[in-house]
């Protein structure tokens, strides 16, 4: 730690204090096996007037890169929190405390960190996705081997592991609910766990990017075990995979009445799916006639 404050007070990041605030500097270590010197703000955070300007959506951010584009760039900041400039006025605040010195954060100019940047190539990895003209799929492949080699579970906290390492990439299975919902039954657990596994390694975890000039399709579908969805397009005759939704029904909604049942998963894909359904053009597809009849008809005012 010695070492890394050197550094920061020979660049200016940080300067000497005396302030009444004072958070725990730590270290925590790098995949390169160097180390990072992090400071803990939660205290800090707690009295802390919250700015609720909304962060970026995932699901939004990935679909801006869709497209036209062939060739992606990305630039990583070096230490990018020490380039965020806070004014004079609340730099007392941000005082920490380590063995050697009290310091606090200083202005500093903007550094590109030139080994994590990549420029103009054909695809990219970004928020844990691949990125290509193409469309998307999941990055780490490693963690498909994982999970494909974990044992299979015997205890309730083995199958919660296993489901929790797969939600991930329930949005590139059309209708994992449905095959997980058996993993806590003891019955047809085995099958459903080999299933899952198997789809991870046959099956294209691959979504492609929608096209504005086509309508978006929703099929859903309901049942007393799971409800989802699974949002598409045709583009000259072909099915384009957009995004899929699934989830297990709860102890409430089992008990709804059947037309409910089968509303529920067009409400829940909306929500989900909203940044592929807004300003679109959308088909709804169900096997649910009286939904079918209840939708066609026309409301009269009375």
């Amino acid at each position: 730690m010695y070492k890394i404050i050197q550094e920061l007070l020979h660049f200016g990041l940080i300067r000497p204090s005396d302030s009444s605030f004072a958070a725990p500097a730590l270290l925590v270590a790098k995949h390169d096996g160097t180390w990072r010197m992090v400071v803990d703000y939660k205290k800090l955070n707690n009295i802390t007037i919250k700015d609720n300007h909304p962060l970026p959506n995932m699901e939004q951010a990935i679909q801006l890169l869709g497209g036209s584009y062939k060739f992606f760039s990305k630039l990583d900041m070096k230490s990018g929190f020490w380039q965020i400039p806070i004014k004079e006025a609340g730099k007392f605040k941000t005082t920490f405390i380590t063995p050697d010195v009290l310091s606090a954060l200083s202005e500093h100019n903007f550094q590109a960190n030139s080994v994590k940047c990549s420029i103009f190539h054909q695809q990219i990895d970004y928020l844990s996705h691949t990125i290509s003209k193409h469309g998307v799929k999941p990055t780490n492949q490693k963690k498909i081997q994982a999970i494909i080699k974990l044992r299979q579970p015997i205890k309730l906290a083995e199958a919660n592991k296993f489901l929790g390492a797969l939600s991930w990439y329930r949005k590139f299975i059309p209708k994992f609910a449905t095959i997980a919902a058996p993993i806590h039954a003891d019955a047809s657990q085995s099958q459903a766990i080999s299933q899952l596994k198997q789809l991870l390694i046959t099956s294209p975890l691959f979504l492609d990017f929608p096209d504005d000039n086509y309508p978006v399709i929703l099929t859903t579908d309901a049942s007393e075990v799971s409800i989802g969805g699974t949002l598409q397009q045709n583009i000259n005759d072909e099915i384009k995979n957009l995004y899929c939704h699934s989830q297990v029904t709860s102890s409430t909604q089992r008990r709804y009445d059947p037309i409910e049942l089968e509303v529920l998963p067009i409400w829940l894909c909306f929500q989900r799916m909203r940044s592929y359904l807004l300003d679109r053009s959308i088909i709804i597809y169900t096997d649910h006639c009286p939904l079918c009849k209840m939708m066609n008809s026309s409301v009269k005012n009375r």
